[in-house]
Order: C-alpha cells, then structure tokens, then sequence
C-alpha cells in the first residue's frame, strides 16, 4: 500500500513502513512541509496515497483519497513509531483497496 504519514506524526514511521514493503513517504520528503492541507491532498491523490494523520478536523470530509485517522495517544511514546507502523500493516492487509474518505484505525487492529 502507499502511504503519506502526517508531519505530525513520526518520520520513523514510514521508514518502518517501507521496510515493511510498503511504499511510504511524508510530507517533507515530498517538499510539501508546509504546504496548506488540500496541497497534501492533491499530492496524495495524484500518488494514489492513503494519507494517515491525527487531525481529524481538517481531513474529514476529503473524497479525492483515503485519508486514514489515527491517535497517538493509542500507543506508548516510547513505542509510538514501531506500534503504528504495525497496525497500518495490519490495517492495509484487510483494506487493499481502500475508498476515497475517512476511514478511522479500528481498535482490534491497534
């Protein structure tokens, strides 16, 4: 699966992800740091992304590609990175084609 993971989330978590044998990126790493929300989006539909990200409120009615919530207060800080990359392993393993809207990480697969 190909993913965009929030700034806000933890770089390593792509690293993980694509050791994993996804193909994963974040927004510095695609240039767009600091580029407005809908940028992000366009960005992920174009890629074909699943965009993952704790903010909810700025996300939640995007339909041009799945975007995927998540929180981090679901894992332990020092186990943050390794716990979420394995649950969106998981996550893509039983949604291969995800559609374009939200979608919020079920907790049987946290």
């Amino acid at each position: 699966m190909r993913f965009l993971v929030d700034s806000m989330l933890p770089p390593r978590v792509a690293e993980l992800l694509e050791a994993g044998g996804h193909d994963a990126t974040t927004p510095a790493r695609l240039g767009a740091h600091n580029l407005p929300d809908d940028v992000i989006v366009q960005l992920a539909a174009a890629e074909g992304r699943v965009i993952v990200t704790e903010n909810a409120s700025d996300f939640s009615a995007v339909s041009a590609c799945p975007v995927l919530f998540v929180l981090k207060s679901w894992w332990a800080a020092e186990s943050l990175s390794a716990g979420l990359a394995a649950a969106l392993d998981r996550w893509a393993k039983v949604n291969s084609d995800p559609g374009a809207w939200p979608h919020w990480m079920p907790s049987k697969l946290r």
